[in-house]
């Protein structure tokens, strides 16, 4: 969608200061920021890079997983169940930490 129409606002100083740092906070450009609450949408901080290393090492640990659970599986290698359950609860982790910064 091409935004075509233009409308200006004046803030304090502060005003602008909070805009800029509440939007720096949540990724977003001060405009994007605005669109967002617009909209309706809760914005809440970007996840840190930790959070985002985090997220990406336990979606490989439930990959790695994912794949010797189908490796094994015909084999009666290890105990198939246990090691489903393990995978669920790797999904399940993921899930709590995009969550707490998605609101999803």
């Amino acid at each position: 969608m091409k935004r075509t129409r233009e409308m200006k606002i004046r803030f304090t100083q502060e005003e602008l200061d909070m805009l800029t740092k509440k939007s720096q906070m949540a990724g977003y450009s001060r405009e994007e920021f605005c669109r967002q609450i617009l909209n309706g949408a809760i914005v809440k901080e970007a996840p840190s890079v930790e959070v985002l290393q985090l997220v990406r090492e336990v979606r490989r640990v439930g990959y790695h997983m994912d794949q010797i659970l189908k490796h094994v599986n015909g084999k009666g290698l290890v105990d198939v169940s246990r090691l489903r359950k393990a995978l669920e609860e790797n999904r399940m982790v993921e899930k709590q930490i995009i969550g707490a910064y998605t609101g999803v």
